[in-house]
């Protein structure tokens, strides 16, 4: 009997963690360039050991681990010279700083760029865009016009080169924040041919909005099934407690 209380609460709580990031997902389906998460579950045996008592082990799902979709937002044209979009499986590298002031480096496809008072490039979110040498970029004021390879030029003149990288392994990949991915440095290399810069574009969220609502909708159906599971539960221990122990 406490095994069952056990199961169904694990899987309501699986549900619950789900429901979660299925309303994260839905809140940035409008996000540039954001990835959605995804869920990964596992089986395990409610009966370990059992063998040696012959009886047969019981299986159940449980929360393994959550990853993020490597899928492609849909890419709309929309004219503004800062806004960037990568083809193929390409990201930019941004700096970000903790409370305490120390760098590290995050990886993001959101290419809706700005500039500051100093000309600094940033990122929506105000992180500093990495060249091809891990440095800041600074543009002087004029025409911005950038190539398939990430050349920014300023007026016609080269002024900067973009740093465009790959990352090797998704499953290896935490976001850090928002839009920006974090993973170790082995498993970022240097971007190939495949990936090229398109000027005057963004991608999307790869979030597909209707999915989403099916997945909450399925999502929902299992936590009602586990609540009324739970409910069978306590009203066979509530029988068994008034029973066990009666004389007569």
């Amino acid at each position: 009997m406490n095994r069952g209380f056990y199961i169904s609460g694990v899987a309501g709580q699986m549900t619950g963690n789900k429901l979660d990031s299925i309303s994260h997902n839905l809140a940035n389906v409008n996000t540039v360039g954001f990835m959605r998460d995804r869920s990964a579950f596992s089986t395990v045996l409610a009966n370990v050991g059992a063998e040696s008592t012959g009886v047969k082990s019981a299986a159940y799902m449980t929360m393994d681990h959550q990853f993020i979709s490597p899928d492609k937002g849909l890419i709309r044209k929309t004219g503004n010279d800062f806004d960037f979009a990568l083809r193929g499986n390409g990201f930019f590298k941004v700096q970000m700083t903790d409370a305490q002031g120390k760098t590290s480096v995050g990886y993001t496809r959101a290419g809706d760029f700005h500039m500051d008072a100093q000309g600094t490039l940033l990122t929506e979110s105000n992180l500093p865009i990495l060249d091809n040498k891990g440095k800041k970029i600074t543009l002087p004021q004029g025409i911005l016009t950038a190539t398939r390879e990430g050349k920014l030029s300023i007026n016609q003149l080269e002024v900067a080169q973009v740093g465009l990288y790959q990352i090797k392994d998704m499953t290896q990949v935490q976001k850090a924040s928002g839009t920006v991915l974090e993973t170790d440095a082995k498993n970022v290399k240097v971007a190939d041919n495949s990936v090229s810069l398109e000027q005057g574009m963004l991608e999307g969220s790869n979030v597909n909005s209707v999915l989403m609502m099916v997945e909450m909708m399925q999502n929902s159906r299992s936590n009602q099934s586990m609540m009324k599971l739970l409910e069978q539960y306590n009203q066979q221990e509530g029988l068994l407690n008034d029973k066990v122990g009666r004389v007569g």
